[in-house]
């Protein structure tokens, strides 16, 4: 099975000085800066639960 961080990481000379950044061992899956700790922290709570969202959305198109 996959195991895989979602972490927000200090960041240095970029416009933002923090990015949340997903990863699988040490390959970056994906990643994006933002303008504080907490806000990119609320971005990986709301990214994981739009995946949530987005099977149920699925499960739905499927009964129609």
């Amino acid at each position: 099975m996959a195991f895989v961080t979602g972490d927000v990481v200090p960041v240095a000379g970029d416009e933002l000085p923090f990015k949340v950044i997903f990863k699988q061992g040490e390959t970056v899956l994906a990643e994006w800066l933002v303008e504080s700790q907490e806000d990119g922290q609320s971005q990986i709570v709301d990214t994981l639960k739009s995946l949530t969202d987005d099977d149920e959305e699925e499960g739905a198109d499927d009964e129609d």
